[in-house]
């Protein structure tokens, strides 16, 4: 299980004034402004707010989320490499708030999942390859790991139930333990932008943290109209309108995977087999809390549609959808109630989950 460094969801806003162009009578002036962080692209679309506004809110956003990466790159030297070696040498080291908090939100999903959405395997997302490189590889690249290799990681999994947090100490007795919390940084950053963003003043934003979509306020005198991406087309499944505080998350084997010999690999492994997640082609979570559902997201890949009403129960989300290998759709009712169909694409018979 690992970060999916996608595009999985569409702003919908076709017909929307230009940003930074003045809207036509009661129509909204926007303004968008975006940056990069280790080449991803990160944009605020602000509905009506003041130029002054915007520059304090884009300002904060960066002084949030480069540092925030830098520090939790899970194979470039960060504090959570420097975190995992303590782990492997000593069985715990002292961690920051950030990463406590990132192991006790990443709990719920853990148990959610029946673990199959797990922080600790980064030993086993760099044994697959994936730590070499942050896109689609081929076969004059890397090879897949080899059958016994992988067998004989599950013969000493790590596991979260691994780890315990004593005050400012993470302690484990499993010297596989690795942290790699990709599956969970975007929310999370995404989180503490609302949060910094909210406080100066800001009502109205759409945050797009390189494919998925957080929600601030309205657009202008509507709700923000986003679409959701086919996993297995170019066009979209539908669309979702928001107003208020949401996220909208996605997940999919479509942007990166291990290609060799002609056969595909997609990049989210699943813990419980060592091996790339075989259910699902792409998934959609619609959630209040952006860690969640950033992480629900990924952990929706691993899991059969008997098995994702359960979770999504637990978590309490307010909307999931998955599309299967086979390309058969499915979507809960939550979901079903907050989508409008798609004004093209391929026709979806849907299935209730």
């Amino acid at each position: 299980m690992i970060d999916r460094r996608r595009r999985a969801l569409l702003a919908g806003i076709a017909g929307l004034p230009l940003a930074g162009l003045p809207g036509c009578g009661n129509e909204p002036r926007f303004t968008e402004v975006g940056f990069s962080v280790f080449g991803q692209l990160w944009t605020l679309r602000f509905a009506d707010t003041p130029a002054d506004q915007v520059t304090a809110a884009v300002r904060s956003a960066e002084a949030i989320v480069e540092p925030l990466y830098r520090r939790l790159h899970p194979w470039r030297d960060s504090e959570l490499t420097r975190l995992n070696r303590q782990l492997a040498a000593h069985g715990e080291a002292t961690a920051s708030p950030a990463i406590r908090e990132l192991i006790q939100a990443a709990r719920p999903v853990f148990e959610a999942s029946g673990g199959r959405f797990d922080p600790t395997i980064g030993g086993l997302i760099a044994l697959w390859g994936f730590h070499r490189n942050g896109g689609n590889v081929d076969d004059a690249a890397i090879t897949p790991p080899a059958e016994a290799a992988l067998d004989d990681w599950l013969d000493d999994a790590p596991s979260l139930d691994d780890v315990r947090i004593d005050g400012e100490q993470v302690i484990t007795a499993n010297p596989r333990v690795q942290f790699d919390f990709n599956a969970l940084a975007e929310g999370f950053a995404a989180a503490r932008v609302l949060n910094a963003i909210e406080s100066l003043g800001v009502t109205d934003c759409l945050l797009d943290s390189g494919g998925d979509l957080y929600t601030l306020g309205r657009a202008g005198g509507r709700d923000w109209q986003l679409g959701i991406r086919d996993p297995r087309g170019e066009g979209a499944l539908g669309g979702v309108a928001l107003s208020g505080r949401h996220a909208l998350c996605s997940s999919g084997d479509y942007e990166r995977r291990l290609t060799y010999r002609g056969e595909r690999f997609g990049h989210i492994i699943d813990p419980l087999t060592a091996r790339p997640a075989r259910h699902n082609t792409g998934t959609t979570v619609l959630g209040r809390n952006p860690t969640i559902a950033d992480g629900a997201a990924t952990a929706l890949m691993l899991l059969s549609p008997d098995q994702a009403g359960d979770f999504a129960r637990q978590l309490g989300l307010d909307g999931t959808l998955l599309v299967t290998e086979n390309g058969s759709a499915w979507r809960d009712a939550g979901m079903q109630s907050a989508m409008t169909a798609a004004p093209a694409g391929r026709p979806i018979d849907w299935h209730t989950l």
